[in-house]
């Protein structure tokens, strides 16, 4: 498979507050489930969201980037379950529009029952009840199964990601079991890519087991690389955000690449500027394209990136997530 250049079509199918402000104006929430429980009409508002925020140009200008793929996350209820609505209809409709576009599809189950993260992208900001019931990996699992039948049969599709983000203190023998009853599920219905989440251990001892003892066939791994949330990041210099990435993922990324195609499903320009410990000759712009460049050149030793977010919608306030923005200004060159 050729390296696969991609961006995430995030806050499209599972609501983020931050990235669709005016969607959740008057409302004191900052995710999907607090939006259908305190949305006057929530359906309405949200079939709106989902023909308007993404449209046909937009995948037109991703593929005439050389972007070739997009990761598009998907909620657990796609089915449609009281009190979420679903978007089932909306997601063929996007990957028909991938299809015409020549863009492969990285679907991305972003959201579990019970929540895997406790994240406002996990559907429900707070809640972290996903690993602490079988019932709730059952109902993955079997969320799953039906996507395997529903669309991973969609030329379009290359691969499915089984859960986005599972919590880095949930225990990895819980994740890495349900991980493979989600591969067991899914080759039942699909031969596609299974690409699982590292949940934020890449360099854990347990993966090197899991992926060469299991017998898996055509499976990735997907790393998340920011910086901006890490305590230790935030209080750093541009010179050791540089470093980071040259001395610590980038080897790391060829070592992992080695045993299993790795991917950095979200990366971004963000950073915690209040705390950047700034030289004193500065200049914003400057750092924003060696930080652009850099990750593309790490990120370019493993087997795709996705930059996380194709649109934020105030991008004004939010632009080192904004690819858009970012590509219009040249300071991501993708």
């Amino acid at each position: 498979m050729k390296f696969i250049k991609g961006v995430n079509l995030g806050g499209w199918f599972v609501l983020e507050r931050w990235m669709s402000q005016s969607l959740f104006e008057g409302l004191k929430t900052n995710d999907e489930t607090g939006f259908v429980t305190q949305h006057p009409n929530p359906k309405e508002a949200l079939e709106k969201h989902w023909e308007t925020f993404i449209q046909s140009s937009d995948f037109k200008y991703i593929k005439s980037l050389g972007i070739h793929s997009v990761r598009i996350p998907i909620p657990w209820w796609l089915r449609g379950e009281e009190p979420y609505i679903s978007p089932l209809k909306y997601i063929k409709h996007a990957l028909d529009l991938a299809s015409q576009y020549d863009l492969m599809v990285m679907l991305d189950l972003h959201t579990a029952p019970g929540s895997q993260n406790g994240f406002d992208n996990g559907g429900i900001e707070g809640v972290i009840e996903w690993h602490k019931d079988n019932k709730n990996i059952e109902k993955t699992v079997d969320v799953l199964s039906y996507i395997s039948k529903e669309l991973l049969n969609h030329p379009s599709v290359f691969s499915i990601e089984v859960l986005n983000e599972p919590h880095f203190l949930t225990d990895l023998s819980i994740i890495q079991k349900f991980y493979l009853d989600a591969y067991k599920a899914i080759r039942k219905n699909s031969d596609k890519q299974i690409v699982f989440h590292d949940a934020f251990r890449p360099m854990d001892h347990t993966w090197t087991e899991f992926f060469t003892k299991n017998n898996l066939e055509n499976v990735g791994f997907d790393l998340h690389l920011y910086h901006c949330f890490e305590e230790r990041l935030k209080n750093s210099s541009p010179k050791e955000h540089i470093d980071e990435i040259l001395n610590v993922r980038l080897p790391m990324i060829e070592k992992l690449n080695k045993m299993v195609p790795v991917y950095v499903g979200e990366w971004s320009l963000g950073i915690h500027y209040p705390t950047l410990n700034k030289p004193a000759d500065f200049n914003q712009e400057t750092f924003e394209k060696e930080l652009a460049q850099t990750q593309l050149l790490a990120y370019s030793k493993g087997t795709g990136y996705y930059f996380w977010n194709y649109k934020i919608e105030h991008h004004m306030e939010k632009h080192n997530w904004d690819f858009r923005s970012l590509v219009k200004k040249g300071i991501l060159k993708p």
